[in-house]
């Protein structure tokens, strides 16, 4: 309801009303302005016209004031509603009007119902004059209001202004996580370059102090060199005084000698120039300048024949260089003097040098008839003996043409190689002066020997190349003499033509023609297969041919073959697991491949890789093995799976017949003998019971397949864990 000023009646304040009045007021304004009331509705009457909202009569369109039940107004414009109760309620609702005497009088309620009907209130002076007046409050209202959105407006521009800061400090937060983040990463790069710097410090402390003490080393060497110096000058001083003495002794001698005469008598000089040529013969003796050293001795018994000294250190000379008659005569020479027994330690040094003597050629002639029988315990035998003679006679060619022999009989190529490049100058130096040879001949058959092995090791070991080179200069130095005692196939004729075989197999291979490789390796192993290693290269590549063809079995054989004669080759095993893992035999692959693993860690710096892959390939190989799986019986015979029983039956003869066990390695057998017996026993032990295994696979394919009941129950199966792995 609404209050009107006693002073302005026209002022209406709006009063108290809920949510549902204001918008039902709303729509009851809007009706107002379209509509013209024309009549009222008389309170309680039933109307003739229309329809009434009252007890007993119709609906009406035309809408009254609900606080004094008059048309043409609502209860907002309603001049009378200053003495009406206030709702507090929903439209309709009059709560509390029971309650105010006043009221009773302003509303009837209708029989049996719930709807109320309001009384005309009086609208006189003396009710307008008694009710209570209204306060005027809508200007001050106004200003509150006005005062509240002034305060809302400062809340507001002071809410936006608290936005701005907090977006500036997300900013400014944002920006110094970036510079922390920087400031760390930089920090970290500090800290790696400290230590870097700090290492770097530590090195060249370490450096300081290595520098430091070479040069307390290096001076001191240097203080020690200058003493060295001042008596090496000292030595010199007195040496040219000697030497020039001896100088016109040797004029004075020389003169003597050249003239056909006799020294009968002994001089000072003499004397002085004997006692130089002995003790230059010692020294040029423990120099190792053997050959030098004799010639001090020949020249000094020349001068004094009765100087016994001499002739026990030419036997020394003579015994070293392995010259055992002459070291023999020297010594009797000494043993036989009336003038011996005026020295006694003269003559037991004769006599142990003659001892020495008998004994070295005692042990060459044993060493020599246990390397004839060219077996591996005989010529261990043989190198402990010549090692012994060795010791005494250092620098015998004799010994050691036989040392490098023993080792080649052991199968100790790099020894034999070695021991040859290291003794040559050795021996050039020491080369006897034989007056039927020329000096360049007897420097030649040092180099011929050499040659010899160097060439035949080089080729054993797979070296072709340095074995051709080393066998051309043999040749070219001894035209006359290319052939070796135990193999006339050995020249490099023969080396050449290996060499052109392998290569055009490997061409071959390349090129997609396999048939062809197969028969190039095929020839290089039927020439010559002195090199086990050289034939094992030779089969693991007609393996891949083989391979290749399809021809599985074939390759597994060679494959077998090559591994026999180099049980390290490592590309061998590897291709034989995978042979054996493209029949399904799993068990052998897995074998194959731990063997591989075994050899590679032994050399896990230079086969890393390759480590790892096999690693991995015999993982995959257990994991089949679990499954169970039957081998591929039709690879096995070289068959595709449509073959008829006929068809099965030749290709299982033909494989029976190439690698029955009586035939494997059958083109080696001529190589079983000499120097590799031992060692080609067991060759061939190891390639008749691979043989016989893979005989027994090829036997247990044709027994499945040549049975028709077991050939459709291996079909079954097989196409089974074909459509079904798991």
């Amino acid at each position: 309801m609404a209050r009107v000023h006693p002073g302005n009646p026209s002022s209406r304040v709006p009063d108290h009303e809920t949510i549902f009045d204001h918008v039902a007021d709303q729509t009851r304004n809007q009706e107002f302005d379209k509509r013209t009331w024309d009549t009222a509705i008389p309170r309680g009457g039933g109307g003739g016209g229309g329809r009434s909202r009252g007890r007993g009569g119709g609906r009406s369109d035309a809408r009254c004031c609900f606080g004094c039940g008059e048309p043409g107004h609502i209860i907002r414009d309603c001049p009378t509603t200053g003495s009406f109760p206030r709702s507090n309620g929903r439209r309709g609702g009059f709560q509390g009007l029971g309650n105010d005497p006043s009221s009773s009088d302003a509303m009837e309620s209708t029989s049996g119902t719930t709807r109320f009907r309001l009384k005309p209130l009086n609208t006189s002076t003396e009710a307008i004059r008694n009710s209570e007046p209204v306060k005027p409050f809508v200007d001050e209202l106004l200003a509150k209001i006005k005062d509240k959105e002034h305060e809302l407006k400062l809340r507001d521009e002071e809410l936006d202004g608290l936005y701005l800061k907090l977006n500036k400090a997300t900013t400014e937060l944002s920006s110094v996580q970036t510079k922390n983040e920087e400031m760390i990463v930089n920090m970290n790069k500090l800290k790696e370059d400290l230590e870097k710097c700090r290492n770097e410090l530590s090195s060249a402390r370490k450096k300081e102090a290595e520098v430091s003490r070479m040069y307390l080393v290096m001076k001191n060497k240097f203080e020690e060199l200058e003493e060295a110096n001042e008596t090496a000058d000292a030595e010199m001083k007195q040496m040219k005084v000697e030497t020039e003495q001896w100088r016109k002794a040797a004029k004075a001698i020389a003169s003597v000698l050249d003239g056909g005469e006799v020294i009968s008598s002994k001089t000072q000089e003499l004397e002085s120039l004997v006692l130089y040529y002995s003790n230059r013969a010692s020294k040029r003796m423990s120099l190792g300048k053997m050959r030098k050293a004799v010639d001090d001795c020949r020249i000094a018994a020349r001068l004094d024949p009765s100087y016994l000294k001499v002739c026990l250190t030419a036997g020394n000379c003579h015994l070293e260089l392995g010259e055992l008659d002459d070291a023999i005569k020297n010594y009797k020479k000494c043993l036989e003097s009336r003038a011996v027994c005026l020295d006694r330690r003269l003559t037991i040094e004769a006599s142990e040098g003659l001892h020495k003597a008998e004994k070295v050629v005692s042990y060459i002639k044993q060493s020599a008839e246990l390397l004839q029988k060219k077996t591996s315990e005989s010529a261990t035998n043989a190198l402990e003996i010549i090692m012994e003679a060795l010791s005494i006679s250092c620098y015998s060619e004799k010994l050691l043409e036989m040392t490098a022999e023993a080792h080649f009989l052991l199968q100790n190529y790099e020894k034999v190689v070695q021991m040859c490049e290291k003794t040559l100058p050795m021996s050039e130096n020491n080369c006897a002066n034989n007056i039927n040879i020329s000096n360049e001949g007897q420097k030649r058959q040092l180099k011929l020997w050499r040659w010899r092995m160097m060439a035949r090791s080089y080729f054993r070991m797979g070296n072709f190349d340095m074995a051709l080179v080393t066998l051309e200069k043999y040749e070219q130095l001894a035209p006359h003499e290319t052939k070796t005692e135990d193999s006339s196939s050995f020249s490099v004729a023969t080396v050449s033509e290996l060499l052109r075989c392998k290569s055009a197999g490997n061409e071959a291979y390349k090129g997609g023609r396999h048939k062809e490789a197969v028969k190039h390796y095929s020839n290089a192993l039927q020439m010559s297969i002195e090199s086990r290693s050289f034939a094992a290269i030779c089969l693991c590549n007609r393996a891949a041919a083989h391979q290749a063809l399809g021809e599985v079995v074939d390759a597994i054989a060679d494959c077998n073959l090559a591994i026999a004669l180099d049980e390290n080759y490592l590309k061998a095993i590897s291709r034989r697991a995978n042979l054996h893992e493209k029949i399904r035999d799993y068990e052998h692959a897995a074998l194959d491949l731990q063997r591989l693993i075994t050899l590679l860690e032994k050399n896990s710096e230079d086969k890393c890789e390759d480590l790892k892959v096999a690693r991995r390939r015999l993982s995959s190989m257990n994991i089949h093995l679990k499954k169970g799986m039957t081998l591929d019986l039709y690879l096995i015979l070289g068959l595709k799976g449509s073959e008829s029983s006929a068809e099965i039956k030749k290709a299982y003869h033909k494989a029976a017949l190439r690698h029955h066990p009586d035939k494997a390695g059958k083109f080696l057998t001529r190589c079983e003998s000499g120097a590799d017996c031992d060692v080609w026993k067991q060759i061939f032990e190891t390639i008749h019971k691979d043989a016989d295994k893979l005989f027994k696979i090829i036997g247990e394919a044709y027994a499945v397949l040549s049975d028709a009941n077991k050939r459709f129950k291996y079909n079954l199966e097989d196409a089974m864990k074909d459509d079904f792995p798991w």
